[in-house]
Parts: C-alpha cells; structure tokens; sequence
C-alpha cells in the first residue's frame, strides 16, 4: 500500500529527533498529512527527479567544453520598427507571482513598518505609495493590460501564477483579482505552482516544527514551475504566444508590445540588456550562441559556467558585448505543449539553520531556451522595466509607474 508509517517516516527523515521528541498526536498528524500530500509514491518520484537534476547540474558545468560560442540572433528593442499595443491580439500573458518576498518583508521589518502592514504579504500585492486602493505591482499589471484591451479592442488572457496550494498567495492573490472584478479582464486565471519535498545530501526530508505542528520542509518548484503550471492551460487559451513577465515589476507598456511584435517568425524571444563591459565577477546569467556536436543552440550561461571565451565576445554590429538575462520571455504556445522542462537544481541552500546546506530542485525557465528552433534575444533598455526586491526599491517602482503613464490605467 501506499502509505506510510511511523515506522517508515521515520527513517526517511534527516532530523527525526523531532518526531521522537513529538507527542504521538503530533506524529500521528504528521504521518496523515504526509500520506495526504507526500505519500511513499511521490517520495520516490520527487527524489528520483533530484537525482537527474543533480546529474544535469554536474552535466551542464561540462557545456562550453569542445565549443564554440558566438553572438545570437538579436532583435534591437529601440530600433523595432512600427510596433504598437495591438501587436499584443494573438498573445497571452503570464504574470509570475509566487514568491513569497522574504528579502522585500525583512527590510520592511527593518525599516520599521506596521504589523499589520504585513498581514497577508505577497511581494508582488504589497502597496506602493500614490496608488489608490492599496495597489501594488500586479494590481497595477492587471490595471495596464486591461486599459490595453479596452483602448485597443482586443482580448489578451492573463494567467497569474500563486505558490504552491495552500500558501498565502495562492490564497491571498484569488481573493484580491475577485475583489476588484478581474479588473475588467474577461478572462483572468490564477494557478498554483506545483511544490517540492526539500531532499537533504543524505537523500532525506527535511522537517520542521511551527507551533507544535510537524511539516515537511517544501519549496515551489523553481523559476520554471509556472511554465509547468501553465500547460495543462494551453489548450483552453486559443492564443498563439505567451509573453512570461514577474508579476513583481512593472513594464513600460510598449515593452511587452515589442516582445510580442519579436515573437512573430520565432518560437521563442529572450529579453536581455546588452553590455557596455563584461567583468569576470558580473553575476548575471548571460545569452549566448552555442555550438557543439554538429549543433546550434541559444542558451543562458550562467556564472559558474562561462569563460574567458564568453567575455571577449561582442557585437559586430554595435560592439555591445553578450546581453543579460532579465527572465522576460515570449514563447510559442507549441514550444511548451511539445516539451517538458529538464529536473533542474539550484547550488546548494540553507532551508533551517540546523541542516546542511543541500540543493532545491524543480524547474528553470532559462532551460526553456535551448528547446528552441529559431530564438532570438530582444534587447532593451533597463530603464523600460523596473523590479521589486527589497523596501529600497519601492519609491524606484514608484517612479517608474509615472513615467511609464501606469497611475493613468489605474485610475480608469
């Protein structure tokens, strides 16, 4: 059967000094609720997934050996010729909004804020200063795509991505797009992200204990997940591109026209933001042509992974050296309905200060990339979006919605 015991929880756990430490009514409750939503059968299917990311982690370290790199095919935002917001008919959009701003809560914290400023946090629902109605970065998204439709008489859908089922923005992010009646969009949808049983270097769970209640330590599962989460949906869309944009930014609105208007002829479109240097210690993930084995893919090379070779490579046109990924994408709906994203692992992280460090497994939607036929990377400005991430970046978004004109869909 299907089921565990006390017996064979036990032993999958790594700090199982908790359970025997534990009133039997808290180890019973935990048992129920792991056969509930972990049962021994999605154990084993999720630690055999951590295994082949794990190997495709070690495999990708090996992905430069024996090739040859070279700048990608790029469409220049700035130069983008005849592009307007109708551009976006046919399209989709996904807003990302699952995370739950951890970073962006404890500067809050630090700079004082209310208590009760924090009940029912989402990063991407928490207010900014001048908006109505306590308005944060995705009440203001939803706000701009429908003034979109309304002022240009098309119908785009919006898919908004929570945490996992159960968390706080799978509950708190429903409940806000009902309130305020889908903010005039017809066809509006909220989808949990799939989660993830935290796997210790010893292959066992982590668990904690909240309030005399014994959990399993989960995570969603990673940047990829929403595009996971989003293909049971394809079908029902009817819409032929999806743009994938952080519910916890805010757009120019022409931006995303120009990644729609760059998808036309491509099945997938990366943003990235050229670079005036390249520094051996630049953090950001960075897109580059590849080719090995006879060949030819556009990937995101990370950090860890790139070379001298990477650095060297420029433009021959403007001399800008390789752009860097902003994790903005447009796809073809085809491209995720005839693939399935590889297991992907994260370096290793802490979880509970009491466990090893140990990686978190899921999806990564840099991975989708690779799976295209004919991409292209769409390079623009940094000044055309910004991003929440901590308190200091809220009078930045502020601003920002006033130059981009979003205080003016709001308030209609």
């Amino acid at each position: 059967m299907d089921i565990w015991n006390i017996n064979t929880l036990t032993d999958a756990v790594y700090n199982r000094e908790l359970l025997q430490d534990s009133r039997a009514d808290v180890v019973a409750a935990f048992v129920e609720l792991m056969n509930t939503r972990f049962p021994p059968s999605v154990f084993s299917d999720q630690l055999n997934k951590r295994r082949r990311a794990i190997e495709n982690a070690e495999s990708s370290k090996r992905l430069l050996d024996g090739a040859t790199q070279s700048f990608p095919e790029v469409s220049d935002g700035q130069s983008l010729s005849g592009c307007s917001l109708s551009d976006l008919s046919g399209c989709a959009i996904l807003f990302t909004a699952g995370g739950d701003g951890e970073r962006l809560r404890l500067s809050l914290i630090e700079r004082g804020a209310p208590e009760e400023s924090l009940r029912d946090f989402t990063k991407a629902t928490y207010p900014l200063k001048g908006f109505p109605n306590g308005f944060g970065a995705l009440q203001i998204n939803l706000s701009m795509v429908s003034r979109i439709c309304r002022d240009c008489g098309i119908d785009v859908p919006v898919i908004v991505t929570a945490g996992p089922a159960g968390s706080v923005t799978d509950r708190v992010i429903p409940e806000i797009i009902d309130r305020h009646n889908n903010f005039g969009l017809p066809n509006v949808q909220v989808i949990p992200q799939g989660e993830r049983l935290h796997f210790t270097n010893d292959e066992r769970i982590a668990v904690r204990l909240t309030e005399g209640e014994l959990s399993p330590v989960v995570q969603p599962d990673e940047t990829g997940g929403p595009l996971m989460a989003l293909r049971r949906l394809l079908s029902s869309l009817k819409r032929e591109k999806i743009l994938i944009v952080q519910a916890t930014a805010l757009y120019e609105p022409l931006m995303l026209a120009k990644m729609a208007k760059a998808a036309r002829g491509h099945d997938c479109v990366g943003v990235g933001i050229p670079r005036s240097r390249f520094d051996s210690n630049d953090p950001f993930g960075t897109f580059a042509a590849i080719e090995k084995g006879g060949k030819r893919t556009v990937c995101i090379i990370e950090q860890a992974i790139r070379n001298d070779e990477t650095r060297k490579i420029t433009d021959s046109r403007t001399g800008s050296y390789l752009p860097f990924n902003t994790g903005l994408y447009a796809v073809d709906t085809n491209l995720l309905t005839d693939n399935e994203l590889p297991d992907y692992a994260t370096p290793p992280k802490e979880v509970l200060p009491n466990i090893p460090r140990s990686p978190k497994v899921g999806y990564a939607a840099t991975d989708i990339l690779p799976l295209a036929s004919n991409p292209v990377i769409l390079t623009v400005s940094p000044d055309s979006y910004a991003v929440i991430k901590t308190a200091d970046d809220l009078e930045t978004l502020s601003e920002a919605a006033r130059r981009f004109g979003l205080r003016e869909a709001v308030s209609l």
